[in-house]
């Protein structure tokens, strides 16, 4: 009996220490601006820890436009694209580089670090835009390509053209996503989600135990129209992850609306019926490249894709057929995605 009331009053201790600490946290909400686009995060933590990860994160999305933003003039990409040496590569460059690389070989190079020379000459970086002509276009495509560009023993990047241009954005804000993720988890805050210009990874339950939500937007006819949606998602310790042309595009010389996708074999802006590929996998770097790559497929070679690859992502597809909007999701989605209408 004296047994059994010791373990007793130690369980109920217990308890009573885990409530004191739960009832001190509060779930926060952070808004920042970062790499031209909104970051939302909420999260739930004591006030201390919110304290801290205010400034940590700040910290964070510095570094990043350091590293890997072409609007930072003195970042390592602008440099490394300028052909500066030594280069001093730092980890986040080099993390989006062989991540970059290693969505590349999975698509067959549908994904491309190398179509920079390509986004530059489309205006796309913070550059203006060039008219480009088949001759023009001929030449360039020389310096693309994903196999021609490597990482040292030294951490140096070796390109096959020094003309070659290296181009993260198809997967930055997802790995910055995924930065701040793993941030969190390392300080032991355990339920958030992070949302970076709609690179969103979510783990552990909202402040009212239900998983976090997220929605997938509905194509709009112009850039410039409001932001609607009809597919909500919950997220289970995963990431979600949309691409799609209709919001991002130009008007080319002749008035045609070009997307703003480039086929990196064609080296011109897609042409398919795919509107949207949303990405549901582990981390948001992954679903983020897939995406890009998804896009740049079109809808059937997408599909074949799927047929033929591990199975630890889900795909919501979003595309035109016969003057109507039609979608495509994977099985593992069946019974995960509510629509509302």
């Amino acid at each position: 009996m004296k047994k059994f009331s010791k373990l007793s009053i130690i369980s109920l201790t217990l308890l009573f220490f885990l409530s004191c600490n739960s009832s001190k946290q509060r779930q926060y909400t952070l808004d920042l601006l970062a790499q031209g686009t909104y970051c939302h995060i909420v999260f739930i933590a004591e006030k201390e820890q919110y304290k801290k990860a205010v400034e940590d994160i700040k910290g964070i999305l510095d570094r990043v436009d350091k590293s890997v933003s072409l609007w930072e003039e003195n970042s390592i990409i602008n440099r490394v694209n300028d052909n500066v040496f030594p280069q001093k590569l730092d980890s986040i460059f080099i993390n989006c580089f062989l991540k970059s690389q290693e969505i590349s070989a999975l698509t067959n190079g549908y994904l491309d670090c190398t179509i920079g020379i390509l986004s530059q000459k489309y205006g796309f970086n913070n550059k203006d835009r060039e008219n480009i002509s088949q001759k023009t276009l001929d030449s360039l495509l020389q310096y693309v390509g994903y196999d021609k560009v490597s990482l040292s023993e030294n951490n140096e990047i070796i390109k096959k053209y020094p003309q070659m241009r290296i181009d993260f954005n198809a997967i930055a804000q997802g790995y910055t996503t995924d930065l701040i993720a793993e941030y969190f988890i390392n300080n032991k805050i355990d339920n958030f989600i992070v949302d970076i210009g709609g690179e969103v990874r979510a783990r552990g339950r909202k402040k009212n135990k239900k998983l976090w939500t997220c929605a997938i937007e509905k194509p709009a006819k112009d850039s410039e129209d409001a932001i609607k949606y009809d597919v909500f998602l919950e997220l289970d310790n995963q990431s979600i992850v949309t691409s799609g042309n209709y919001r991002k595009y130009y008007i080319d010389e002749n008035g045609q609306r070009k997307a703003h996708t480039i086929d990196p074999f064609a080296g011109k802006s897609v042409t398919h019926t795919l509107l949207s590929a949303s990405v549901i996998a582990e981390n948001a770097t992954m679903a983020d490249g897939l995406a890009t790559a998804f896009m740049a497929m079109g809808k059937e070679k997408t599909i074949d894709f799927l047929k033929t690859h591990p199975k630890n992502i889900e795909v919501y597809l979003i595309y035109w057929e016969n003057n109507q909007i039609k979608t495509y999701y994977t099985q593992g989605l069946k019974d995960k995605i509510k629509k509302v209408n």
